[in-house]
């Protein structure tokens, strides 16, 4: 699989770097301020920006300096240069194209063949235990020449008798059969061999999982949920987590490697997944303790012994009878006893117990105990006003092997002051279908639901154009019998919120209606700018009089951004890639204390400047408006600052243009991502027109962006009374005329 744009494995940062691969491990091991990597598409891979700036604050020793390297120089340096450099282009730079391809298709081929001859389901725990021996066999095949079919069935007798006698295995609940199909040893070294031993594991438990239907999704948790709880809890080092119920361990395993240093606790509700957790733990390298319990634990009166920063579950669903007794004759609950017939609150008040003060919890619920009546709305009623709910997210539906419908997720919370207002967000429409009926969620479905999340957790009240978003008070939801659903409540922006269903139909019609004479007047304007334009014929390659073409170095000042570390207490704010959006700066941003901001005052921002990417998506660029100035141009960023007589405006747009954003593609430089330094941007020829020429193009850009934005706005406004109309007209309250 190749890097997504932007990331990078381990050993590309050693690569790049030019340090061993294990110096790479012990920065890990040793700094707490490393960046964590995340999980991307089944892959540990960091964001490119946080490892330079990371890099950027450790000097290369003196003994280690390369030839052509000063004195004090950094490995962010020595980083960057190569990402540009000879170094990027080198045969080493990717690992072997096996470990390129896209998900294992020789993998999957190979197993849909063993399937035909063996029930590989039966299979499902010797080959996982085959990958975690072989794997752990420092003396394996990986170690010995290929040989005939022969020789590697003698290499594999080690293996096998290690598995029997559990003697490379965590203490075995599995029963190995006499006889192991010589095909299935061959197949999981073949595995190991292509894809190393942790990703081979974690990759085939999805599988298996995905094969097994719905009792696979009683020991796994879905990558794109796992991906949304762990965004959803957000935990950070120091501290520990624990998860109740951790199956295989891949939540777990997902938040551990997303937030180095945490102390990481879980117990399995079965021998068999306990097993699974440990191997998939030991591959990964992650020191977690892992134990047994039962349902059981659910009803136990005892106040637990621990408490934890972080909490992170998926129980199980629909479990009946959990509970020996009534579960009303049991008075500890804090919130009110559950029902007997489903275990979905005994699990959030058994989370809740077992946060610390300050604590937080992510925990998946099935949709229906949002807004199930009796003791459950009862239940509900006392946590909202309790102020432990943070928020309730609405998954689409599809995600899981065990279930086509829609589940949710619950952000708890063990605060002194806990706030009266809770958020509700509607994500039920993001992603799409793949293959075999299962939906994906892409990088900016994931995106969304994080920012969203950030904004609220920062006291921003979040608003987005895709995900419908609600904060709503205690008294709000005692309105609608306590039903936390996030789609009764939640709405984007662009949906007019009223309680009157046609007064909304109606302004939304209105807006249309300014909307479209908008249009009119937009289509005006750029009928007179462009479509009465001249068109003159130049000899090839020349330009009229007055015109000329100069370097981009030539008419401005180029200044890379400086890393920085963001402070608590920050006031001055940091422009970083992130915040390039549409041509705007926007988003979430880093803040520095005025002492670090007048440290950097050379990299500040004035109005007018431009600031473009260097790495990951060459050309995303911004103006900086008076709402930005004196603020930081980050690390990541270049600041291209105009000469005298040079329009700002002018320069962004030719910026955008395709031809410039062609040149940019074919001379930024880098296998791992694409990246631009300031002596080759400097390069970038520049057509200059006269100061008069100059305003023409811009008011006829300027039209044209116009005439844009308003059918955007057509569009999105029409989605709105669409929706808006839907209900009504499936009610029969509003007839069409016919």
């Amino acid at each position: 699989m190749t890097s997504p744009q932007g990331f990078v494995s381990r050993a590309e940062i050693a690569r790049l770097a030019q340090v061993k691969r294990p110096a790479v491990s012990n920065w890990e091991r040793r700094h707490t301020d490393y960046p964590r990597p995340r999980l991307v598409e089944g892959e540990e891979l960091f964001v490119v920006e946080s490892v330079l700036e990371w890099l950027d604050q450790r000097k290369i020793a003196s003994n280690a300096l390369l030839p052509d390297e000063r004195p004090g120089a950094t490995f962010g340096e020595r980083f960057r240069r190569n990402l540009t450099g000879p170094a990027a282009q080198m045969p080493q730079a990717r690992p072997a194209a096996k470990r390129e391809s896209p998900p294992t298709p020789d993998l999957w081929r190979a197993l849909d063949r063993l399937r035909g001859t063996y029930d590989i389901i039966r299979y499902r725990d010797l080959v996982l235990s085959l990958i975690y021996a072989r794997a752990r066999d420092r003396d394996g095949r990986s170690s010995a020449p290929t040989g005939s079919r022969s020789d590697a069935k003698a290499l594999d007798i080690s293996i096998v008798h290690k598995i029997r006698t559990g003697d490379t295995l965590p203490p075995v609940a599995f029963k190995v059969d006499a006889k192991i199909p010589a095909d299935l040893v061959e197949f999981a070294d073949a595995a190991v061999r292509d894809l190393g031993g942790a990703r081979a594991f974690r990759t085939l438990l999805d599988r298996f999982a995905t094969l097994e239907g719905k009792r696979g999704g009683e020991f796994y948790t879905p990558p794109a949920v796992v991906r949304v709880l762990v965004d959803a809890l957000a935990a950070e080092a120091p501290g520990e987590i624990y998860d109740p119920c951790c199956g295989s361990g891949e939540i777990l395993l997902a938040t551990a490697l997303q937030a180095p240093g945490l102390t990481v606790h879980g117990d399995v509700l079965n021998a068999e997944a306990l097993v699974l957790a440990k191997m998939n733990m030991t591959l990964h390298g992650i020191d977690a303790r892992l134990g047994q319990q039962s349902i059981d634990v659910l009803s136990r009166a005892a106040r637990p012994s621990s408490n934890y920063s972080y909490i992170i579950a998926n129980p199980p669903f629909g479990i009946r009878n959990w509970s020996q007794e009534d579960p009303a004759l049991n008075l500890s609950w804090h919130y009110g006893p559950p029902p007997r017939g489903k275990a979905d609150f005994a699990w959030l008040q058994f989370v809740l117990e077992r946060l610390a003060p300050g604590g937080r919890a992510a925990v998946v619920m099935p949709a229906g105990a949002a807004f199930r009546g009796g003791r459950e709305r009862a239940i509900r009623q006392a946590m909202v006003a309790d102020g432990c709910i943070e928020s309730v997210l609405a998954l689409p539906p599809t995600l899981f092997y065990s279930t086509s419908i829609g589940a949710t997720i619950w952000v708890l919370r063990r605060s002194p002051n806990p706030q009266q207002e809770l958020l509700l967000v509607d994500a039920t429409g993001l992603g799409r279908l793949s293959q075999g009926a299962r939906r994906k969620l892409s990088e900016e479905d994931h995106g969304a639901i994080r920012d969203v999340l950030a904004d609220w957790r920062a006291g921003v009240i979040p608003a987005h154009e895709v995900l419908p978003t609600a904060v709503v008070t205690a008294e709000e939801l005692s309105r609608s019998d306590y039903d936390l659903t996030p789609s009764k409540h939640a709405t984007t922006k662009a949906v007019v919120r009223t309680h009157d269903a046609r007064q909304g139909v109606e302004t939304l019609l209105r807006e249309l209606d300014r909307l479209h004479k908008q249009t009119v007047q937009a289509d005006v304007v750029v009928d007179q700018l462009i479509g009465r334009a001249q068109i003159l014929e130049f000899p090839t390659g020349e330009l009229p009089p007055g015109w000329r073409e100069v370097s981009l170095a030539g008419i401005s000042e180029l200044t890379a951004g400086p890393f920085t570390r963001a402070s608590e207490d920050g006031s001055v704010g940091v422009v970083k890639p992130r915040n390039l959006k549409s041509g705007r700066i926007s988003g979430a941003f880093d803040r520095i204390d005025v002492d670090t901001a007048g440290k950097l005052a050379s990299y500040r921002l004035s109005e007018g400047d431009i600031v473009c990417t260097r790495t990951g998506v060459i050309g995303r660029h911004a103006l900086v408006t008076s709402a930005h100035q004196g603020w930081v141009c980050g690390t990541g960023l270049i600041r291209i600052r105009p000469g005298e007589g040079v329009d700002p405006k002018y320069l962004s747009d030719y910026l955008n243009s395709p031809s410039v954003l062609d040149w940019l593609t074919r001379n930024s430089a880098g296998s791992v991502l694409p990246s631009i330094n300031l002596r080759v941007l400097g390069t970038l020829p520049v057509v200059l027109p006269p100061a008069e020429a100059r305003r023409t193009i811009g008011r006829a850009l300027q039209a044209l962006n116009d005439k844009i934005t308003v059918h955007e706005q057509i569009a999105r406004t029409t989605v709105a009374l669409r929706d808006a109309l839907f209900p009504l007209l499936t009610s029969g309250k509003v007839i069409p005329p016919e």
